[in-house]
Formats: C-alpha cells, structure tokens, sequence
C-alpha cells in the first residue's frame, strides 16, 4: 500500500549533499520543498544552484527533483 511509505528530502550539488533525515509522506516533503525553495532556510541557502529531492526512505530511490533556487 503506497500510503505507507515514507519519504526524506535531500538536497545536492556538486560538492556535497545532505538528508533532513525525515520519515513522512510524500506530501509533506513536497509541500515542505514548495513552501521554502527560494529562501535561505534550513539548507536551501547552501544548495542554491544544486537540487533539491524527494527519496523513499528505505529503499533510497529519488521520485522528484527541483532546482534549488
């Protein structure tokens, strides 16, 4: 059942790349990404430039991706 999986947000760039270390639903890492991509908060000021992501959390694998702005 899809609604039990759980998702992280992870940012990335060419030099490095950091999890929020979150265990949510897609909507909320979405919702999380939409509220403050554009602003300096939490690590988006430091990946302007790279992406940012939506991962299942178990298994890793990346189902959305955007430019941080």
């Amino acid at each position: 059942m899809e609604q039990t999986k759980k998702f992280d947000v992870v940012f990335n760039d060419s030099a490095d790349s950091s999890c929020k270390g979150f265990n949510e639903s897609y909507e909320y890492c979405l919702d999380y990404i939409k509220a403050y991509n554009g602003t300096s908060y939490s690590y988006f000021g430091d990946y302007k430039g790279g992406t940012v992501s939506i991962v299942e959390s178990e298994t890793r694998e990346e189902v959305y991706s955007e430019p941080v702005k």
